[in-house]
């Protein structure tokens, strides 16, 4: 991930393998701290910040499905699809990444999902 983004590639965290996980915080700690869910460290050169990860999530995402114009980024004229999490994925310790959960997630501006102690 490293090496590509380096080359100025647009890299999208977006999988078709059959095994990849649906919750997006699993490939975001990955991407961060290259550690395997059994704490092994694969590639530490290939690691990159989180605020990388974030853009490769969402604006990169959006970009490599020809979507960026409506989506990918929180700005006016675009689809309110967003996430509240349980913690900042950008400041939490490393360690405690993976216990980010969602509190909320809207579509298109409306809450779809509200988990029963999220206060949402």
């Amino acid at each position: 991930m490293r090496e590509m983004l380096d080359h100025h590639l647009i890299v999208s965290a977006g999988s078709d393998w059959p095994t990849a996980t649906n919750n997006p915080i699993v490939p975001f700690y990955f991407y961060v701290t290259r550690k395997t869910s059994d704490g092994t460290l694969v590639g530490a050169e290939e690691r990159i910040s989180r605020e990388e990860a974030l853009r490769v999530a969402t604006v990169n995402e959006a970009y490599t499905t020809y979507e960026e114009d409506v989506k990918g980024s929180i700005e006016t004229g675009k689809l309110a699809d967003f996430v509240i999490l349980s913690q900042d994925i950008l400041t939490v310790p490393e360690e405690q990444i993976l216990a980010t959960h969602p509190l909320a997630t809207f579509v298109g501006g409306q809450e779809v999902f509200a988990s029963s102690n999220g206060g949402f």
